[in-house]
């Protein structure tokens, strides 16, 4: 059996946020509805492993992953993508609503000061995508998603992500 779910921080892998973003667009189009692609990446992060070491870094992954699945709704879905990114899946949500789940999940990471005191610099950035405006296939969701979270790393105000 293929793994689902990532080992470290307890949320769903790369493998599942494709999977379960297939089956919602199949789900969301078959209703006429629309769901948004969050994603948040980390800043911070890299310092944390540098001056703290990997151990220290993994669990503050961890801690993370869990504190995101405390702050989304129960339908929510929340994916670790890789290295220090996150995905969300926000079904029946409008863009403006999607915003505000990119706002409180920026908010949650900021506000908890994970670890110990020198780790509170870690803060995030999110990005998001609207099916079916955005993309109607899971790459092009991803891409339109990753886009906007470049750009509000980058200082530029596209979904109003930063």
């Amino acid at each position: 059996m293929l793994a689902r779910r990532d080992e470290l921080t307890g949320v769903g892998n790369y493998r599942a946020l494709h999977e379960r973003l297939a089956a919602e667009i199949a789900r969301h189009e078959r209703h006429g509805r629309e769901f948004a692609l969050v994603l948040l990446d980390l800043d911070g992060f890299k310092q944390v492993n540098e001056q703290h070491g990997h151990l220290e870094g993994d669990r503050l992954l961890a801690e993370i992953g869990s504190s995101l699945r405390e702050e989304v709704r129960g339908e929510d879905s929340v994916f670790r993508q890789g290295g220090d990114e996150f995905a969300v899946i926000v079904p029946e949500v409008n863009a403006e609503e999607a915003g505000e789940v990119a706002k409180r999940l920026r908010g949650r990471v900021s506000r908890r000061g994970f670890g110990s005191d020198q780790l509170r610099p870690v803060t995030a950035a999110t990005g998001y995508a609207m099916y079916p405006a955005d993309g109607r296939s899971v790459d092009e969701l991803l891409s339109v998603a990753d886009g906007d979270l470049f750009a509000a790393k980058s200082g530029v105000r596209t979904h109003g992500a930063l």
